[in-house]
């Protein structure tokens, strides 16, 4: 069944009626790279804080009530029993404590695997700021306001990048080239002339071929200098200055860690 599609001049005047969330939702979701959300860090941390407090407090009743009871002058009660429990507050204390650890652990965890992603790189930053730029008041200008808390953002699906890659994508002209650009595969989305996709796997393979060029490089040049060079020390120079060489090769182009490029250029 076909749909009714308005017009480019119809969206252009009306964005906020023809292109609206449902097209924003469909950008967000047609590429990882721009499915970018708030983590409220520092709400997160108030409520948690807040938790905390109130289970400080139901410990601190929970103390006085285990004082009162073990007093010499108290009556003779079983305190090394939840069975034989006979303290009614006692009970309602532990029930409460436990709603509330299970809220406070939840919210630990939760808070602390948003805090280990990578921060959001400006580029996919930019992406979102351009698409509510180009779209005009597609999207109220107030809701678009979370974009601009960088600090605060995190990414759905974060991609591990080498530093190669992150140095070569700094570069527009090099995002842009149409050696990587792909078509938009999702057919739900709108076509939109301001964005470009790119192929992840394209530059992965051109990021593992360049890699290996330069092993390669690394690898079999000082052998063809080593063959003129008599002298040890010169030998020596050559080898040290090959090592360090690949050291920082591997440092810049890979995600090793740095006792990891040691190992692989004692390999």
């Amino acid at each position: 069944m076909a749909f009714w599609e308005p017009s480019a001049t119809e969206a252009e005047v009306k964005p906020w009626k023809y292109i609206g969330y449902q097209s924003f939702s469909r950008f967000v979701a047609s590429d990882n790279d721009f499915f970018i959300l708030r983590r409220f860090g520092a709400l997160s941390v108030q409520v948690i804080l807040a938790l905390q407090d109130q289970l400080s407090c139901l410990e601190r009743d929970l103390e006085a009530i285990e004082e009162r009871q073990r007093a010499k002058d108290a009556p003779d009660v079983h305190n090394g029993s939840f069975r034989e429990e006979t303290q009614d507050d006692r009970k309602k204390l532990l029930l409460q404590a436990r709603h509330l650890l299970r809220e406070y652990n939840d919210l630990v965890l939760q808070h602390s695997q948003l805090k280990a992603h990578p921060p959001v790189p400006k580029k996919d930053i930019s992406s979102l700021e351009n698409w509510f730029h180009n779209n005009g008041n597609a999207i109220l200008e107030a809701e678009t306001e979370y974009i601009k808390r960088s600090s605060d953002l995190f990414s759905i699906v974060p991609k591990f990048k080498s530093p190669l890659r992150v140095l070569l994508e700094h570069s527009r002209h090099f995002r842009l080239l149409k050696l990587w650009q792909e078509k938009n595969v999702d057919s739900t989305t709108r076509d939109d002339k301001h964005v470009h996709y790119i192929s992840d796997e394209k530059i992965d393979c051109f990021i593992a071929i360049f890699i290996m060029t330069l092993g390669l490089i690394m690898l079999i040049a000082p052998l063809w200098i080593l063959a003129f060079l008599g002298g040890l020390v010169q030998r020596l120079g050559v080898i040290s200055t090959f090592i360090g060489l690949f050291v920082a090769l591997v440092s810049v182009t890979t995600v090793a860690k740095p006792f990891e490029s040691l190992a692989a250029a004692a390999a």
